[in-house]
């Protein structure tokens, strides 16, 4: 039988609409993450001092207790959020972070400056493109350990059909240049690479498939791409993912209220991890000892006039960021871009 938790309660509660890109910035202990439909960047400095709780399995099945940190009540008011003139999807740290990351925005690779609402542009991907220009924009990445930076494209609006197979993956590297890595993307989510740096995985959300590659780290080259994991419920599709120093990967599953743990070689359901959110939508690594998982979620209603409401709530906690410990299990540092800003 496969390992099932509840984590009941979020750390920090700033009512997101979409909560995604958490990244955690070591030099200063503190969290970043967006809200893609505010157009938001967002950051909170952690406290020294916090409490938890420890949780059985809540299906009795044989396994470590893991330690959920407790409701920061004063957390919200103390997170700062800078609001820029478009979307930004991901977040890539950079030997200036947090003052500046790096960002994949709504038409490439930016550098946003935390309290500027200024973008400044590195490179339009579309700006020849008219078409994809209007309807794309940038949504999942990560950096490899060379300092390169990977982020895809997806559809920014669509229709009942869903989204189509347009989106691409794109490298910039730190000389500053663009490579496109691979096309045909839906809505691609969750880069991330082992802890040796051979093997590369993302998930392409509505086909509800994880991915995996060889990887060369000395040219920053995919290649061998095939299935790892199939989600098979209806309801559900893969988000963000990360993945543990000890190999497994961690899958938070939209419209699945869960994050699941997948053994990252052969693909076997080690773990399920089930929060009072709906919208589960990425998780990351971070605390001193990068053994802290932070979990982003997104409100029941991402409408813009949505406000937070507290009966609501009460039945689905979206919008809000969870933190908690899984004993043994510990996360690799984000890689941090290489070139200039």
């Amino acid at each position: 039988m496969v390992a099932e938790y509840f984590i009941p309660n979020p750390y920090i509660t700033p009512h997101t609409l979409l909560g995604e890109g958490p990244t955690y910035v070591p030099s200063s202990d503190e969290l970043y993450f967006v809200d893609i439909h505010r157009q938001t960047i967002n950051g909170i400095a952690l406290p020294e001092s916090t409490s938890t709780k420890s949780y059985a399995t809540t299906n009795g099945e044989s396994a470590p207790e893991i330690e959920v940190f407790d409701t920061w009540t004063e957390g919200a008011s103390k997170v700062r959020t800078t609001k820029y003139t478009e979307p930004i999807g991901v977040l890539a740290l950079t030997p200036e972070s947090p003052e500046k990351f790096v960002v994949g925005a709504k038409h490439g690779f930016a550098v946003a400056k935390f309290g500027d609402a200024e973008l400044k542009y590195k490179v339009d991907v579309y700006k020849t493109n008219s078409e994809k220009h209007s309807i794309m924009r940038f949504n999942d990445g990560n950096v490899d350990s060379e300092g390169r930076f990977f982020a895809g494209t997806m559809m920014q609006e669509w229709g009942e059909t869903g989204p189509a197979a347009i989106g691409t993956f794109y490298r910039l590297d730190p000389d500053g240049s663009v490579k496109m890595v691979y096309d045909g993307c839906t809505i691609p989510n969750g880069l991330c690479w082992s802890a040796d740096g051979k093997t590369m995985f993302h998930n392409d959300s509505p086909t509800k498939t994880v991915w995996q590659y060889d990887y060369d780290m000395t040219t920053g080259t995919p290649s061998n791409k095939h299935v790892l994991i199939k989600i098979e419920h209806p309801d559900m599709v893969p988000d963000g993912m990360t993945i543990f120093a000890q190999g497994d990967l961690f899958i938070a599953l939209w419209g699945g209220s869960r994050i699941v743990q997948h053994d990252s070689k052969t693909g076997e359901l080690k773990a399920i991890y089930k929060f009072p959110a709906e919208k589960v939508t990425c998780p990351t690594f971070g605390g001193k000892n990068m053994d802290e998982l932070f979990i982003t979620t997104a409100s029941p209603d991402e409408s813009l006039d949505y406000v937070w409401n507290e009966e609501v709530a009460k039945n689905d906690q979206g919008g809000e960021i969870f933190r908690f410990k899984i004993p043994g299990h510990s996360g690799l540092p984000r890689g941090v871009y290489k070139g200039e800003l």
